[in-house]
């Protein structure tokens, strides 16, 4: 399934998108209007308190009954978002990336409402969190800490325009916190002082390298701290309104109300406060100690609250893939991830780049349809890349152990079903051909282990024709491949011996006429010819 479903592509008139974010405490759609020369405004919010962190079991399961949950708050929103006819992209979060049974409870949540579910890692998370933050505020140029504590983890990034310097996802979501250490109401002086001391022994490490790195400016985003805000704010005897975007928080009015959430043990007496959100108040003192704790370790003076964050930093992703670019200054974070990876695994760029036109040209040539290219073709050309990554590990069985690497790799700007896509189509570049019923297939669907193993075959096809690293193959062009007879013209450089691409070629052939149901036909050309 595609991401991104509805109206494709952003059209000159710009068109309507709507973002679902599942979180471990709430899951959120934004609706957006999005014109043609990228930007976007904000129609209509919504918002349900879902819980999903409280919903995980001893063994880390999520049930029938959190199942069906979501799957009425999803089929509502998606009722809402076929009323502005709008594309949907929908992104979980924390809870399902720690629930052992996510990936099936978030394929069954897909089949049962009619939305793609994309299960997205940490750090994916994180580099989400701060495209929002930075297109909220007016922080490009400035280093800064953007710190969102959300339901089941807390999401840290220091980054400097396009630059992320450093990233981090841990464990210490409000409501896994309170769930954990919190979970007597009232709780004792004993609980509050260890939930302190584990977040203390979980920030220590992670703030002794903020400091190492230096930072401009702290950024606090998501629900929490705009709450503690409010409640430092009516505590003082101010006027707390409802937009708190772009103000500051000071480290010591935040140590304050901190104090007070603490005092305040029963949540009885905290919904006595001014101010109290009645859905925070058992998860809001577990919130306050990651935030204080953090300031206090990093050397925060004030937090600038952004009401922007991972829906709005959804929505520019989504727009960078379909028109190229972003409008807060960031790149193709995508190919970034891919080329940083293969630097950093040593893949030979030179042979790579020339597997990478050449898969491309074969896929080019068959004339997919759109919604199809959108997706595939990018897909095809990252495998492409890092389609001997593996060598990295040990050049025997390269294959499986460039599978395992882009699996575990956490990729930004990849969601964890297309890292699986990647993997898979380097997986079966080479020995053991792909096929529908096939165990490594399993966890696609239908049409995606289709496709997995129509373009693992096109892959195999381009490496074959380079198999000696000569480059002597110029240009190649695949005509037809759904019915009936192919054509693949293969261009070389010159007319000396090629006989061992062609060979190569001719023992790569059947994979693609099994996939495609065709037979291929290979004509040769030379150069000026």
């Amino acid at each position: 399934m595609n991401s991104v479903s509805g109206r494709d592509k952003i059209s000159d008139s710009g068109r309507i998108l709507a973002v679902i974010d599942i979180g471990s405490n709430s899951t959120h759609m934004m609706i957006a209007d999005v014109r043609p020369d990228g930007s976007f405004q904000p129609l209509e919010c919504i918002k349900e308190q879902t819980r999903l962190a409280a919903d995980l079991n001893d063994k880390l399961l999520l049930d029938a009954n959190a199942l069906t949950k979501m799957s009425l708050v999803l089929r509502r929103m998606k009722d809402v978002a076929d009323k502005y006819g709008a594309a949907i992209r929908c992104v979980a979060t924390h809870s399902l990336r720690e629930a052992r049974n996510g990936v099936e409870f978030s394929g069954r949540l897909s089949k049962k409402t009619g939305i793609q579910v994309d299960v997205i890692s940490g750090p994916e998370e994180a580099r989400l969190v701060s495209l929002g933050v930075r297109f909220g505020l007016p922080v490009a140029d400035v280093t800064s800490l953007i710190v969102d504590v959300g339901g089941g983890s807390t999401e840290i990034i220091l980054c400097r325009n396009d630059q992320i310097k450093f990233v981090t996802s841990l464990k210490l979501g409000a409501v896994r916190l309170t769930k954990r250490f919190l979970d007597k109401d009232p709780f004792s002086q004993s609980d509050l002082s260890a939930l302190e001391d584990y977040v203390v022994s979980r920030l220590e490490p992670v703030c002794a390298e903020i400091r190492s790195i230096g930072f401009e400016l702290a950024i606090g985003s998501s629900g929490t701290i705009k709450a503690l805000q409010m409640l430092s704010i009516a505590s003082q005897g101010g006027e707390a309104g409802k937009n708190f975007h772009g103000t500051d928080f000071a480290l010591e009015d935040l140590q304050a109300i901190s104090d007070t959430l603490f005092k305040n043990r029963s949540i009885r007496e905290r919904l006595l406060l001014p101010k109290m959100d009645s859905k925070r108040a058992d998860i809001i003192v577990a919130g306050a100690m990651v935030l204080k704790v953090l300031g206090e370790l990093a050397g925060v003076s004030f937090y600038r609250v952004s009401s922007t964050a991972l829906r709005e930093g959804l929505v520019v992703d989504t727009i960078s893939r379909d028109i190229g670019r972003i409008n807060v200054g960031i790149g193709d974070v995508r190919w970034q991830s891919i080329s940083e990876l293969g630097r950093r695994l040593r893949v030979e760029e030179q042979h790579s780049f020339h597997i990478m036109n050449l898969a491309l040209s074969l896929f080019d040539g068959l004339g997919f349809e759109p919604k199809i290219v959108q997706r595939w073709r990018d897909l095809l050309k990252y495998s492409a890349f890092l389609h001997e990554c593996g060598k990295f590990v040990n050049i025997s069985g390269h294959h499986k152990h460039a599978h395992y690497l882009i699996i575990n790799s956490n990729l930004m700007g990849f969601n964890q079903s297309e890292l699986e896509v990647i993997a898979s189509l380097v997986r079966f570049h080479r020995k053991r051909t792909a096929r529908l019923n096939d165990e490594d297939l399993g966890r696609f669907d239908q049409d995606d282990a289709g496709w997995i193993v129509k373009f693992s075959s096109l892959l195999r096809l381009a490496v074959s024709l380079d198999r000696g690293r000569l480059r002597r193959v110029e240009r190649v062009h695949l005509a037809g491949g759904r019915s009936g007879k192919s054509v693949l013209t293969v261009g070389f450089k010159s007319n000396e011996d090629n006989r061992s691409e062609l060979y190569e070629l001719n023992c790569e052939k059947e994979p693609f006429e099994k996939a495609f149901g065709t037979t291929l036909e290979v004509r040769v050309q030379y150069a000026g010819k």
